[in-house]
């Protein structure tokens, strides 16, 4: 469960668009929520040792919610990093890389938003 953990907070920190190594200012009250927030998320994702196939299903009925497209969906159900939950999805994919500013972000979350940014692109043409 502690790669769970690490991932949710390499998502959290790619989400407030945070350098892991940067610290220089000062939290606004929005990152101080969604810290907060991801927090939540990774205790209930300890709590209950929720399985890969349920928060596949999740991140399946949420897509389909919004996007409606079954194809779509199974594609990025199968190839998405597994800890992605379909808000972080949403939160990367429609935000442009300076509005994430991907230059301040770790080499990890600089892959993982490429990979996500491909991942939609290869959905889309399937």
């Amino acid at each position: 469960m502690t790669d769970c953990r690490s991932g949710v907070v390499l998502i959290a920190l790619l989400v407030l668009g945070a350098d892991a190594d940067a610290q220089s200012r000062e939290a606004t009250l929005h990152e101080l929520e969604m810290e907060r927030l991801m927090d939540q998320a990774s205790q209930v994702f300890e709590k209950h040792d929720l399985p890969i196939e349920k928060i596949s299903a999740d991140f399946h009925y949420r897509c389909m919610r919004a996007v409606g497209d079954p194809s779509f969906c199974d594609c990025l159900v199968e190839k998405r990093p597994y800890i992605l939950r379909f808000e972080h999805y949403i939160r990367i994919t429609s935000r442009t890389k300076a509005e994430l500013s991907y230059e301040t972000l770790s080499d990890d979350s600089k892959v993982v938003v490429d990979k996500v940014h491909n991942l939609r692109d290869e959905c889309v043409r399937k």
